[in-house]
């Protein structure tokens, strides 16, 4: 109990002062160095998963939906929703802004789930075969999967 070989974080620095939220992913990546501990960092954050994980799972009502490095995922996004979540990261530089991607809609009843995709009542790209097919997760790469019809077009 003293010394976990896995530590879980839901949402460790959400409600954190900016100074007080580096000082703890700093601390917890130093627990992770100098104890061998994996963290399962859970957090809506993907510019804190940025800096801190190696690799990065993005789920929506439950479902991974995006799997992949840190690299794969925030560099090349497939799933709507990975996309979405990361357009609304601030960045500093006016110039390197992308247009924010904001979901229109209310997230379903996970008791309720929508037939095929789960995501297709907020997705922006969504077509006809979203509503009735659940994509499974597609090979993007070899160390990157997303589960998305448009991948298949």
């Amino acid at each position: 109990m003293l010394e976990p070989h896995i530590l879980l974080a839901d949402e460790p620095v959400s409600m954190l002062d900016v100074s007080i939220r580096a000082e703890i992913i700093n601390l917890l990546a130093d627990l992770r160095r100098s104890r061998g501990i994996s963290v399962i960092f859970i957090t809506h954050d993907l510019g804190t998963v940025g800096y801190f994980a190696d690799r990065i799972a993005v789920m929506y009502l439950g479902r991974i939906v995006e799997i992949g490095t840190m690299t794969d995922v925030l560099k090349n996004p497939q799933h709507p929703y990975t996309q979405a979540l990361l357009s609304v990261i601030p960045v500093p530089n006016p110039r390197l802004r992308k247009k924010r991607i904001i979901l229109q809609g209310e997230t379903p009843n996970p008791i309720d789930l929508p037939t095929g995709c789960r995501f297709h009542p907020r997705c922006p790209v969504a077509f006809s075969d979203c509503d009735q097919t659940d994509p499974e997760l597609f090979s993007v790469s070899e160390s990157h999967q997303a589960a998305c019809l448009l991948l298949l077009k």
